[in-house]
């Protein structure tokens, strides 16, 4: 299976700091609310009913964007470990993606970094093959994903500070 993944410091562009008022408890808040209410920082996702909720975790029915998948639905299991700065997805029945892992640890400078990891299914490695444009598309949904969550995690914690 193909696992796409990419790590970027929790900062502003212009910036060269991970902002003061940013804390690991903070972050971690930051993406519960995300996993949470995740049409504000997916864009691929419209909207988001969450079935059960335990400190652990959660499942999650999600719908997509009429753009992405036709608007269809799937449930989703979300493991939480705030011990690893790590949440994990497990989509049930999505034909491409078996587990998105959304984790945050250090950048290097003393600062914060978000990594982003998704593995495709057997069936999306087949369509990266046969589909050019496949690999390339579910890239980009998963790099706007990741901006948008960075942008609103950094700026709520920037405003903070």
């Amino acid at each position: 299976m193909t696992v796409l993944s990419w790590t970027v410091p929790l900062r502003r562009p212009e910036d060269e700091a991970t902002p003061a008022g940013l804390t690991r408890e903070g972050v971690w808040r930051s993406m519960r609310h995300k996993a949470e209410a995740p049409a504000a920082f997916v864009p691929y996702i419209a909207e988001c009913t969450v079935l059960e909720s335990t400190d652990e975790g959660m499942v999650r029915e999600i719908r997509y964007s009429a753009e992405t998948r036709g608007g269809g639905s799937i449930r989703e299991r979300v493991v939480y470990e705030p011990e690893h700065g790590r949440m994990t997805f497990l989509p049930d029945g999505d034909p491409d993606v078996t587990e998105i892992v959304n984790e945050v640890g250090e950048d290097g400078e003393g600062g914060f970094a978000f990594t982003l990891r998704g593995t495709l299914s057997r069936a999306a490695d087949r369509k990266a093959l046969s589909e050019p444009e496949f690999l390339p598309g579910i890239s980009r949904l998963f790099a706007e994903s990741l901006r948008t969550i960075v942008a609103a995690t950094v700026e709520e914690h920037a405003d903070a500070a």
